[in-house]
């Protein structure tokens, strides 16, 4: 069985990329969440990044913590 979820709403976000050193990279971007999740899944496999964070550009809310494995 599986289970699909489907965001439909878009916002306007701030990507914060952790680097394997302790540095960080910031990006905004608007979408929908499925879209900005495989966004940040292709950079983080691009560039070696560990891990993300995808924050509300509004409100500064973490939306989404995206970790590679």
């Amino acid at each position: 069985m599986a289970i699909n979820i489907r965001h439909t709403y878009c916002t306007h976000v701030e990507i914060i990329y952790s680097t394997c050193d302790g540095a960080h990279l910031h990006e905004t971007t608007c979408g929908n969440m499925n879209d900005i999740a495989e966004h940040v899944g292709e950079v983080l496999v691009k560039h070696n990044f560990p891990n993300a964070d995808v924050c509300s550009a509004e409100t500064g809310e973490v939306l989404m913590i995206i970790e590679r494995t």
